[in-house]
């Protein structure tokens, strides 16, 4: 039975990436109980694909579980089934809006039902146990990510019968010659203890030409991204890590590539196209900064969640503007409220702060408006829980993500040190760390222990250049007092008087004498002609009409309803 659109609840806890933990069945010893499709996407290589499913037709899994399912990529002539293939199996021609091997990847696993999903090249030869050896882990822990042991050979087999003999006698190696590998794989895996301890780039190790998962776990991460074809098996990789994947080598579950190689890239990625190319996919805390623009990236480091409901424009300006400022610019930022009520015309004070800090932001790439929470910065790597009334220092986000690769910590807690027992509630979340705590945790269990047990917690006492509490400093000016209650000694024209601030096109500022209003009053200049300037913008956001006459309004206010 396919887990489509289901997302399977977990109950064994693995910590970070330690594997150890798990106690897979052994291989041949066991009763498999769940499908398996092998997705093989193919462009021609008639010869090829004869050999990697006679390679699949003797595999050790039960054939009434497994179905093959070739993706034919726009092939010249069309691809056919060999004599020698696994008993269900079939070919399924890419749709013509679509090409490559991202985008045939993608299909196949559409159009298979499988509860696991097996990745194999159309140019690769299996060992016997391929798919048994990785869907034994699958079993066993539902987010497991196995990968497989990818080699290449520059010689192929004679014939089918000859890969045939070799399998059933023993293994493909005795008639393949050139061992080589991924060389930057099992160079992570040889300093990561096999990805026992593997901190945030383990999802490099991810090769798509020979790894297996749970379909539930597929559609979590989004699934294989179509419009990829260079770098979608570690930018797919990255997703899955984000989404809390536990990934597991797998030496059993080898695959050769055969024949000579077609290109360097498309074969044996170099050292520069991984660094240069795939960072420009995702982000990393610290690898890569000077090298990728922020702007270059399709995925920010951080995503920052602020509640501004019923909070006031200058609280929510304090703390936006401050995060904004800081010195990690590679975020964005949500700020959730009833958006939706905005656009009523209502005069309430509420409403006239959403629509000010709506029209404040409007224009700010960075910025988005949510009615709800998102649950996690998926596929941000990390997420930002920031209350409205905290205001962060210039380099205090810039700590917290290096505190958190420091200690590889899956929750950093922030609180001031003048208060080290008040929960400051300003937290930032490791996005696989939650996760994967959101799907093993029980009712009665508090999300932060569920995080600290999986991933670690990490606690930081700041000062006030750390965090500042903005409900007793006032981040902008306050409002400006009525006109007829100003006052100024000394004309605002000359020295002393409160200086104008430059907004807008200053048109209608040059209707009057300088610093008076139309009715002779002195009125301080450049404030209130901001805050007008903003009320405006929040009425042309929200299609409201703007006073036909901006100097009736008051001048400490935006204009009053007609």
């Amino acid at each position: 039975m396919s887990h489509r659109g289901r997302v399977e609840r977990v109950r064994a806890r693995v910590f970070r990436n330690d594997w150890n933990a798990l106690t897979p069945p052994t291989t041949g010893r066991w009763t498999p109980e769940l499908t398996v499709s092998v997705v093989i996407p193919a462009r021609g290589g008639q010869d090829r694909l004869d050999l990697a499913l006679a390679s699949l037709s003797v595999q050790t899994y039960p054939d009434h579980l497994l179905d093959v399912v070739v993706v034919d990529d726009h092939s010249s002539p069309p691809l056919r089934l060999p004599e020698h293939r696994p008993r269900r199996c079939r070919i399924v021609p890419a749709p013509d809006h679509g090409w490559g091997a991202g985008y045939a990847r993608a299909y196949g696993a559409h159009a298979s039902t499988g509860d696991i999903l097996v990745w194999m090249d159309a140019d690769m030869v299996a060992t016997r146990d391929f798919v048994e050896a990785q869907a034994r882990w699958l079993h066993a822990h539902a987010e497991c990510v196995t990968l497989g042991r990818v080699r290449f050979s520059d010689t192929e087999p004679d014939s089918v019968g000859s890969l045939l003999d070799a399998l059933r006698s023993g293994g493909p190696e005795r008639i393949l010659t050139d061992d080589r590998r991924h060389a930057w794989v099992e160079r992570l895996l040889d300093h990561s203890d096999r990805l026992r301890d593997a901190d945030h780039l383990g999802f490099h190790a991810h090769i798509g030409a020979a790894a297996a998962l749970r379909r539930s776990l597929y559609e979590a991460a989004g699934g294989v991204d179509p419009d990829l074809d260079l770098g979608q098996d570690t930018e797919f990789g990255y997703r899955l890590w984000q989404a809390g994947a536990v990934m597991v080598p797998e030496p059993a579950a080898t695959a050769w590539h055969v024949g000579p190689a077609v290109t360097a890239r498309t074969r044996l990625p170099s050292e520069r196209f991984r660094t240069e190319v795939l960072a420009e996919l995702m982000p990393h805390p610290h690898a890569y900064r000077e090298r990728v623009p922020v702007e270059r990236r399709r995925i920010p480091l951080v995503h920052a969640v602020v509640d501004v409901s019923g909070a006031s424009y200058d609280l929510v300006r304090g703390c936006i503007d401050r995060l904004l400022g800081g010195t990690e610019a590679d975020l964005v930022v949500t700020l959730v409220a009833d958006w939706a009520g905005v656009r009523e015309p209502t005069l309430e004070h509420q409403g006239l702060d959403l629509r000010l800090i709506q029209a404040n932001y409007l224009r700010e790439p960075r910025i988005t408006f949510a009615s709800v929470a998102p649950r996690t910065g998926f596929p941000s790597p990390f997420l930002l829980q920031l209350p409205v009334a905290w205001g962060l220092g210039e380099l205090t986000l810039s700590r917290l993500l290096a505190g958190a690769e420091r200690s590889r910590s899956g929750l950093i807690e922030l609180f001031q040190a003048s208060s080290p027992t008040r929960d400051a509630g300003v937290r930032l979340w490791r996005t696989r760390a939650l996760a994967r705590a959101m799907r093993v945790r029980r009712e009665d269990e508090e999300l932060t222990d569920v995080v600290a047990q999986l991933h670690g917690r990490y606690r930081i006492h700041g000062g006030e250049g750390t965090l500042t509490d903005l409900t007793l400093h006032r981040s902008v000016p306050p409002m400006p007092v009525p006109a007829s209650e100003v006052r100024y000694e000394e004309d605002p024209g000359v020295a002393g008087g409160p200086e104008e601030e430059q907004v807008g096109d200053g048109a209608a500022e040059d209707r009057h004498p300088r610093g008076r209003s139309p009715h002779g009053t002195v009125r301080p200049r450049g404030l209130g002609r901001r805050i007008r300037a903003l009320w405006h913008r929040a009425c042309r956001a929200c299609g409201r009409d703007m006073p036909e006459d901006e100097e009736s309004a008051d001048p400490g206010g935006p204009p009053t309803a007609g």
